[in-house]
């Protein structure tokens, strides 16, 4: 999904200020998996606000640490390594916490947790077997992307014993990116 052009500039006026306050892109990667990390616990201590408030916090950060390096430093390959694995870190807490708040979505969280593992597993191949651009890790297209986990995630915590259902609805999205991805490499990667 193309990011509008408010959008982008949003982004960048907020990198702008975050990195004349000090903080580099390496550190808002750090914070926002910190912050998404916090968030895990307390969905699982039931502090649903606070959870949601530093989920989304994260979620900030996490939009502007590539904008920060692209426009105020330049993006390196442990950057784009650290900003991947701190995303996983995120998802992945937020769902355990949410889960262990609840355990009915045990099943449905591990349905889940499957369709991302496929879905992460394509994107990193079709990423790495494309030629680069502007970004250190090019993103094959596909109808969820980072937004989407958190909005996910956010529902899930919202919705009591729907969440049964949110979970496989999400988890087939997410198959479905999996092979719009692999349907964006055969076509681009010949």
């Amino acid at each position: 999904m193309a990011k509008s052009r408010w959008m982008r500039l949003a982004q960048s006026r907020a990198a702008a200020i975050l990195y004349k306050a000090g903080i580099k892109a390496n550190r808002a990667t750090v914070l926002a998996a910190l912050t998404g990390a916090f968030s895990g616990l307390a969905f699982a201590r039931g502090h649903n606000a606070a959870a949601l408030a530093a989920l989304w916090i994260s979620a900030v950060l996490d939009a502007v640490d590539g904008t920060i390096a692209r426009n105020c430093e330049r993006p390196t390959p442990f950057g784009g390594v650290l900003d991947l694995s701190s995303d996983r870190l995120v998802e992945a807490a937020a769902l355990l916490g949410v889960v262990w708040a609840r355990p009915f979505l045990s099943f449905p969280a591990l349905v889940v947790v499957a369709s991302w593992y496929l879905n992460i597993t394509v994107f990193l191949a079709v990423g790495a077997a494309s030629h680069g651009g502007e970004k250190l890790i090019e993103y094959p297209p596909g109808i969820l992307e980072r937004a989407e986990a958190f909005i996910f995630i956010t529902a899930l915590a919202l919705i009591g014993r729907a969440g049964l259902y949110l979970c496989y609805a999400y988890a087939a999205a997410e198959l479905w990116t999996a092979l719009q991805r692999l349907n964006y490499a055969r076509r681009h990667l010949r």
